[in-house]
């Protein structure tokens, strides 16, 4: 298997699910501005562009803004008290993903 850059978005599973594509856009679009001089973004913007999308709890977004070296924290004022609580993990090579991302559940709206 090949290795790839890939983008973690991580998304606190105590955000409404109707907040979360305007979370996530204005967090990638942030996190797009901030970190272009991420040693492997522009990399990964030309050739990979993979991302994917997580649903995680209290615990793992502290452990990711822990164990990440490259991560930009998103908010919305209207929610969670205005705190972080989108991470935007930037290019992360797919032999070296922590494990907390690595077993986070993707993310998929709440059942009723």
């Amino acid at each position: 298997m090949s290795n790839y850059l890939k983008m973690y978005i991580a998304v606190l599973d105590e955000v409404p699910d109707y907040m979360v594509p305007t979370l996530v856009a204005h967090s990638v679009i942030n996190a797009h501005i901030d970190q272009q001089s991420h040693p492997d973004y522009q990399s990964w913007l030309k050739n990979s562009y993979r991302k994917v999308t997580l649903r995680v709890s209290r615990k793992e977004f502290d452990k990711i803004k822990d164990t990440c070296e490259f991560w930009w924290e998103g908010h919305e004022n209207t929610i969670c008290n205005g705190e972080g609580s989108c991470l935007v993990v930037l290019p992360v090579q797919s032999d070296a993903v922590p494990n907390v991302l690595k077993f986070a559940k993707l993310w998929k709206p709440k059942e009723d």
